[in-house]
């Protein structure tokens, strides 16, 4: 490793950026580890995880070391100066680097919460401490760094709005900034400085998303190329008519990901406009959808879609059943959310029936077990599901929520290992069902000519079954089931 070049040295670090630890640790070794190490720390100075009082002080620290001298006389002359922190045994060395030209990624809340607490520590009667050192350190970091490609800034009352786009080198820095996170509360003037200089944002995250504001609606409309959009309302539903409006007008062919969370702050009729959304995400709780947004979802044609989830209370798999229907093939993970709905057996069937028809390369799906034999009159009728695992044969993935199963596992179980294609390794049975333990090991002992298996239960399905424990820890001892987990919720699967 001593005979690394840094080129080397700078691939192999890369993959340690989410470890800060060791990466502090990679500074000591020597003169040209430090040197590689360095950029990678200060790309993001202001990570969440890292967040300690010695770490608050050394960051400010460093900053205010790497500002010009003009600047410390200007922050003297406003009784902010090194001098009252060293007399608290806090020691401010000359830079060894310049650090700010290394930053990528500037977390505001952050920055805005570090300079606070050193503040206390300066026991200083300033009350515009904060808001000139924050100026300060932006334009330093603004300025220096060639390329700000993340900026994350939320809670209006924290943020006083600054002439940033009149930062020198700042049209630069931000006209490489692709990702930004931020609140639609916050001073709209902020927004129209960024829309001046940053037209290439790519990604857009809003998690307090209540109303309109007509910068960030400025800001939307000069993209080049928005391709994906978070937006999240706790508190206020349908406050952002005009924010839906530009994204229809100016980013309708742009965007490819959508994620809307809690209540509906975009109006749902504006996604149909969205011709090459490839994933769409949608978790509204209560009753956020009225009936005619309900009718707009339901003729919604997403012909591109590849990923669709969910988590909308009833009704809802009609309108999931129709928006899979209206693709033409591209679906590959459809997912249903984290409850059990109480679905009649004809939706069910007509929900099952449309994946066969029309996702012929799903990997990833949430599907129904529904076993009723008063109804079916025949033990084999499994309302499409039988049919599901027949033709889709990309199946990686399936996770199973159980409304009733009077079987106690045998018909999935054996649908399962008759139908099932080579790719699938990983299921998850949640719900209100019992599963026989004979059944349960009868299953494992025919898939030893498989791939290991990933399997998972809900704790709903663990309690209502017996003696599962034994069979799962034989089954994981011969290396037959590559893991097992009891899920309190019902999760999505990860995929790399």
């Amino acid at each position: 490793m001593s005979k690394l070049t840094s080129d080397c040295l700078y691939e192999i670090f890369q993959y340690l950026e989410d470890n800060t630890k060791t990466l502090h640790s990679c500074l000591l070794v020597n003169r040209i580890w430090c040197e590689t190490s360095v950029p990678l720390l200060w790309r993001d100075p202001f990570k969440q995880n890292i967040f300690k009082e010695k770490y608050y002080i050394g960051i400010f620290c460093t900053l205010f070391s790497c500002l010009d001298e003009e600047t410390k006389q200007f922050l003297s002359l406003c009784n902010i100066n090194s001098t009252d922190l060293t007399q608290k045994r806090i020691i401010f060395n000359k830079p060894l680097f310049k650090y700010p030209i290394y930053c990528r990624y500037l977390n505001l809340n952050n920055l805005n919460e570090i300079i606070s607490h050193t503040k206390q520590q300066f026991n200083n009667g300033n009350e515009d401490f904060v808001t000139l050192v924050k100026q300060v350190f932006l334009k330093m970091l603004i300025s220096k760094s060639s390329s700000i490609k993340r900026i994350i800034i939320q809670d209006d009352d924290q943020h006083q709005i600054y002439p940033i786009s009149n930062f020198l080198g700042a049209e630069k820095s931000l006209s490489q900034l692709v990702e930004l996170q931020c609140d639609s509360d916050i001073n709209s003037l902020f927004y129209y400085e960024l829309a001046r200089c940053c037209k290439n944002i790519q990604r857009l995250k809003i998690p307090y998303c209540r109303s309109d504001n007509s910068g960030l609606i400025s800001l939307i409309k000069v993209q080049r190329s928005l391709k994906y959009l978070y937006c999240e309302a706790c508190d206020k539903p349908g406050g952002c008519h005009e924010i839906g409006k530009a994204l229809s007008e100016y980013q309708s062919k742009s965007l490819i990901e959508l994620e809307l969370i809690e209540n509906i702050c975009i109006s749902i009729k504006f996604i149909s406009s969205f011709i090459n959304l490839k994933k769409l995400k949608i978790d509204i709780y209560g009753d956020s959808l009225n009936s005619s947004e309900i009718c707009y979802l339901e003729r919604t044609k997403l012909l591109k879609l590849e990923y669709l989830s969910t988590d909308i209370e009833l009704p809802r798999l009609s309108i999931i059943t129709r928006l899979i229907s209206n693709t033409i093939g591209n679906l590959c993970h459809i997912y249903l959310g984290s409850f059990v709905p109480d679905e009649t057996y004809q939706d069910i069937e007509s929900y099952h029936k449309a994946i066969s028809k029309h996702c012929p390369n799903i990997n990833y799906v949430s599907t129904f077990i529904y076993e009723d034999n008063e109804i079916s009159n025949n033990r084999k009728n499994s309302f499409g599901l039988e049919e599901l695992i027949k033709s889709c044969n990309k199946l990686k993935g399936i996770i199973f929520y159980g409304i009733r199963m009077e079987s106690e596992g045998f018909d999935l179980f054996n649908m399962i290992k008759r139908f099932a294609s080579n790719t699938l390794c990983d299921i998850k049975i949640v719900g209100n069902c019992e599963l026989q333990s004979f059944y349960f090991e009868w299953f494992l002992e025919n898939w030893r000519s498989r791939d290991p298996l990933s399997l998972s239960i809900s704790e709903s399905v663990y309690e209502m079954s017996e003696d599962l424990d034994n069979v799962k820890d034989k089954f994981l001892k011969k290396g037959v089931l590559k893991n097992f987990k009891i899920l309190e919720t019902v999760e999505d699967f990860e995929i790399n």
